[in-house]
């Protein structure tokens, strides 16, 4: 039986403090918070929103992610970027969605409530962030800095307005007031108390819009409204039985075991599924590792890797089972903790080997403080190895920025030798520098230029120094005039796609060699899908289910009749459209030389007679890098416009057992 299709919008004017709850009535034109947000910023690019999901108020695990849209400062575009579990407490506001417009007079606290009747809304000034963000000492006597003081602050004075299992805030940090890459942070909550698990808006510079934009530094929000027509499990357990020939919880489960755990190699998250999985496809100490023969990186994820930073994590972490989940009920419990830390892949990647960072201890205290300071962990871990190899190899006076001496680091050529690298040692020297290199950015005015990010900086540094090119080491992907995102941590072509919105899973990432013609295809397809998962509320990380069902779930439930994939696939094209030509095909050396190098990888002695040798035997690499790009965007463009029926269906029930087999 279908339940009303009523969706709620709070509008707040920031100026005037004024606020207004509208009931969407758009001929099912509206339906989850991505295409309210698009739509909303076709018409005002200065509005910035957030909302739920329409399964947020299930007991489907996963369904709950709160997503953030408008315009990115980093990325220079339409931007859309999840935080895990967040609408597990916001659905008790009783809005869908949230859209902000205009500035707060002074940096505020936006504070939202619902007794159960009725929502408050009110905008708090905060003026002493800057002294909060340095030190804040919390009622358990903690010292704690940045955004982890500032969700302390807003709740001590906040809090008990609320039911202490249905509030929860999320903040920004110093990164968010001084560049164009700050995070959104928000602190899993149980009984009215922090948790290890922190989650993340965290790619595209969300929280520098918010606060540069709107002088917003926080949001307090929870309630006692509870939808009068929240679902039980056994009403969705039918579709899961239907589909997948079993309950959704046992589905779950299964489609969720890289996450949780994966018997077969005996470790779980994705920290240990991927940096197991890696093997040879390592990339360490900016990147250089790639250009080491299989043999040499092969060895350094032996002894460096799985002889010691896996090793550590699955000692510390997956065999005392310390598992979270993101602040919803969820079996999957994919956040895995060592203590304080929560340790996932990409963070501990970036800013582990990239950084020459091979050991825990040092890997904790880097990650946590870029965490503090409300830095995207991807997008810092690149910018700072790619700086600490200029300083390494004098291609900047490092005492001109404020930057320690290179003596102070260890972070010679890539190396996979134990005896010229010691892993605790050396990694340790390291992070330190790293937290230091972090700290200058931000509070040193000789490090300005560093605050626009690593593509200004980079053009900056080319015309200070043209004769040692520091450019040519950077690796980032380009957009439209200063826009920029470090890739996502996965060695291969499309992770440098020339997709609208990149730094996100919206491409083909999968290995071995695929033609510029069906990588350009698959990226649009994949699109598609991650904007439905989106759009839906529900984490990429259940997407072997949700990508069939949730469309299926949804409409049923109240009562529509709408193709996801077509409705998505069109906002797929608009959002491309509204770019204008914005993707820049690779601009660096470094770029070139890590698309050229997989190339090589994939390669592994084969025919001449193929589409990867074709690629490969050119003599200019940057050209033919340029080239596989351009080659790359026109299968995209092709794919953009073939229509809706050239997307495939996803998986059907067979495809998923043997998947999960």
């Amino acid at each position: 039986m279908s339940v009303p299709f009523i969706q709620k919008e709070l509008i707040v004017e920031l100026n005037t403090a004024q606020w207004q709850v509208h009931d969407i009535n758009e001929d099912q034109q509206i339906i989850g918070p991505v295409d309210y947000g698009w739509k909303r910023y076709k018409s005002d690019p200065d509005v910035f929103t957030f909302g739920e999901g329409l399964l947020a108020s299930s007991s489907i695990p996963g369904s709950r992610r709160l997503v953030f849209c408008g315009f990115s400062p980093q990325w220079d575009s339409f931007y859309i970027s999840t935080m895990g579990g967040a609408a597990y407490t916001f659905q008790h506001v009783g809005v869908n969605y949230v859209s902000l417009k205009g500035r707060c007079e002074k940096p505020s606290v936006l504070v939202l409530n619902n007794d159960g009747d009725n929502i408050s809304v009110r905008l708090e000034p905060f003026e002493d962030y800057p002294q909060v963000w340095k030190s804040y000492t919390t009622k358990d006597g903690e010292d704690v800095i940045g955004i982890y003081a500032l969700q302390h602050a807003i709740f001590d004075r906040w809090s008990d307005e609320y039911h202490p299992r249905r509030v929860r805030a999320f903040v920004v940090g110093p990164a968010g007031e001084s560049t164009t890459e700050g995070t959104i942070a928000s602190s899993t909550v149980k009984k009215g108390k922090f948790t290890a698990v922190v989650d993340w808006c965290g790619r595209g510079g969300m929280g520098s819009r918010l606060f540069q934009q709107h002088n917003i530094i926080g949001c307090i929000f929870g309630g006692e409204w509870v939808d009068p027509h929240k679902p039980k499990a056994r009403d969705t357990d039918s579709y899961f039985l239907e589909h997948f020939g079993d309950k959704g919880v046992k589905v779950d489960r299964a489609a969720t075991t890289k996450y949780y755990y994966d018997p077969k190699i005996k470790t779980g998250g994705t920290f240990g599924v991927n940096l197991h999985n890696i093997g040879d496809m390592i990339m360490s100490f900016n990147y250089r590792s790639t250009a080491a023969s299989d043999e040499e990186r092969s060895l350094q994820h032996k002894d460096f890797i799985v002889g010691h930073y896996l090793k550590q994590y699955n000692e510390e972490t997956i065999e005392t089972k310390s598992y979270d989940h993101c602040g919803e009920p969820c079996a999957t419990a994919c956040k895995k903790l060592h203590g304080k830390y929560k340790k996932d892949y990409e963070p501990y990647h970036a800013l582990g080997p990239q950084v020459g960072v091979f050991d825990q201890r040092a890997a904790e205290i880097l990650n946590d403080h870029a965490d503090a300071m409300g830095m995207d962990a991807i997008q810092v871990g690149g910018t700072l190895a790619w700086i600490m190899e200029c300083v390494a190899d004098d291609l900047i006076p490092a005492d001109t920025y404020g930057f320690p001496p290179k003596s102070e680091m260890k972070f010679q050529q890539f190396t996979a030798d134990t005896k010229e690298f010691d892993l605790v040692i050396d990694s340790m020297r390291n992070a330190k520098y790293a937290i230091k290199l972090i700290d200058t950015i931000l509070f040193d005015d000789r490090a300005m230029l560093f605050r626009e990010g690593i593509r200004p900086a980079a053009y900056a540094l080319n015309k200070l120094y043209p004769e040692t090119e520091p450019m040519d080491r950077a690796v980032f992907l380009s957009h439209g005039e200063k826009g920029h995102m470090v890739p996502n941590q996965y060695w291969v072509p499309g992770m440098g796609s020339p997709m609208p919105i990149m730094g996100k899973y919206y491409v083909f990432y999968g290995g071995g060699f695929t033609t510029p013609a069906d990588l350009g295809r698959k990226n649009v397809e994949r699109m598609v899908y991650e904007l439905i998962n989106d759009n839906c509320g529900v984490c990429r990380f259940h997407r072997q289910w949700s990508e069939p069902l949730s469309s299926k779930i949804i409409n049923d439930r109240f009562g529509l009749d709408i193709d996801f994939k077509a409705f998505h696939y069109k906002i797929a094209k608009e959002i491309k459209e509204h770019e204008q030509g914005k993707c820049v095909p690779w601009e660096t050396k470094r770029m070139a030389e890590l698309f050229f190098n997989y190339l090589e990888y994939c390669s592994g002695g084969g025919s001449e007679d193929n589409a990867l040798y074709s690629w490969q035997k050119h003599d200019d690499m940057e050209i033919t890098a340029q080239a596989f790009w351009q080659a790359i965007r026109d299968a995209q463009e092709v794919a953009f416009n073939a229509g809706v029926d050239s997307i495939p269906d996803s998986l059907t029930p067979t495809e998923y057992t043997n998947k999960v087999d």
